[in-house]
């Protein structure tokens, strides 16, 4: 039976008051200090006018200690436990005299029987415990002992012999619905923890899933970008280059990190479509008729279906479709112009013409610098728009974009 005992008080000193029921209790005892302040103000000038020497002490404790100190330890130092500990003090303190001397012809024995909810409520348990077992036992020691017949000049027989009981009772009943408070708070507490706990589980496994799709997804769109460029040994690496270059002018241009990230995955797609160019038109050193040409320039609706069916891949659908087409219209495969462009293919437009003139070819060997400078110059609102083409060359006269020329699939897979 102790050891219940001994739990439940352990229990008790658990803390409710968490979060936002914490601000909110805190509220509420900032407003029961200024009434008890503005109170113990009233008091105090009634008993100084009165000439009641004992109960100045009385009501200069509520004022100073429940009343002012207990507001500011609440409202801007949200100090419970000196709040409690005000309030216990002043508990003892005041009801001590105003009980002794009898005040106001012994109605203030009324007063204490809201002590123990008010207690319990806004501070502890614990707290309305104690306060309620003091002045039990002070009404007993008044009521139940010699001082009875001192007492009787202030209260009424029926008041001394029942009083105790009344205030025995009534505190009982209220402590012990505040315990159940007490406790259904702190299965609510625990609840709302738990499920918290669970969601973040739940969150984590969600986000480790979502990571492992993600790493999936790269995985797959690297493999099909080696598929890409493995049916010309000349244009190796060709797809992670044009990425790299997209990725580096998105940057260039401020795009948001997660935009970019998508741009990359869509450039490393674009030449998806030359899986189903015949190795004969695709690896052909000499010049193509006008028939190949056509099977040729057919790469880019062949990548548009197949990319349609893939969900989430609308952006590389695009990019792998309309990354020939001209800023002046002239482009392939429907003619569009400027910005009837989609916003990635314009980007990954560049990087692939840039790619194209720095690479060697079966058909020719890589261009010097200045003539791809002059090339690429040459195109600016014709084949290219004509800000992100400036923006593309700030990043090439830096020489930013040299080292990608060497990046092949050795580095994006670490292999020698």
């Amino acid at each position: 039976m102790s050891k219940k005992r001994e739990n439940l008080w352990k229990e008790l000193g658990r803390p409710i008051y968490v979060g936002d029921r914490l601000q909110a209790n805190l509220t509420g005892i900032t407003a029961v200090s200024i009434v008890s302040m503005v109170l113990g103000i009233v008091m105090l000038a009634i008993n100084i006018s009165q000439h009641r020497s004992p109960l100045i002490l009385a009501s200069s404790a509520l004022f100073v200690v429940a009343g002012t100190t207990s507001a500011i330890a609440s409202f801007f130092y949200r100090a419970r436990r000196v709040s409690e500990f005000c309030a216990i003090f002043t508990c003892i303190v005041t009801f001590t005299f105003y009980a002794v001397s009898g005040s106001m012809n012994g109605f203030s024995v009324i007063w204490a029987l809201v002590m123990p909810i008010g207690v319990s409520y806004f501070l502890s348990v614990r707290a309305g415990i104690f306060t309620s077992l003091y002045y039990e036992t002070l009404c007993i020691v008044l009521f139940y002992t010699p001082l009875r017949e001192k007492m009787s000049a202030y209260y009424s027989d029926i008041i001394m012999t029942r009083y105790p009981i009344v205030f025995l009772t009534v505190s009982s009943v209220t402590i012990v619905a505040m315990i159940n408070y007490h406790r259904m708070a702190l299965r609510e507490i625990e609840l709302t923890d738990h499920l918290n706990a669970e969601v973040q589980r739940q969150a984590a496994i969600a986000i480790e899933r979502a990571d492992k799709l993600e790493l999936m997804n790269e995985e797959v769109v690297n493999m099909l970008a080696m598929a890409i460029d493995a049916k010309d040994r000349y244009t190796n690496g060709h797809s992670i280059r044009v990425a790299s270059y997209s990725e580096a002018l998105a940057r260039q241009i401020g795009m948001p990190a997660d935009e970019v990230k998508v741009l990359r995955r869509e450039a490393m797609l674009h030449d998806i479509g030359k899986i189903g160019i015949p190795d004969a038109v695709l690896n052909n050193p000499g010049d193509l008729t006008a028939e190949e040409f056509k099977i040729l320039e057919s790469h880019t609706t062949i990548g548009a279906r197949i990319l349609e069916k893939a969900s989430g891949m609308e952006g590389a659908r695009d990019v792998a479709e309309f990354h020939h087409e001209r800023y002046d219209g002239k482009g392939y495969p429907k003619g569009l112009k400027g910005t009837e462009i989609p916003f990635h293919a314009r980007i990954v437009s560049i990087a692939d013409a840039y790619d194209a003139m720095n690479s060697d070819r079966i058909y020719r060997k890589s261009l010097m610098p200045d003539a791809i400078r002059s090339e690429l110059a040459k195109g600016r609102g014709t084949q290219f728009d004509p800000e992100l083409l400036n923006a593309f060359l700030k990043l090439f006269n830096r020489g930013i974009l040299d080292d990608m020329q060497t990046i092949g699939y050795h580095m994006l897979f670490n292999q020698e």
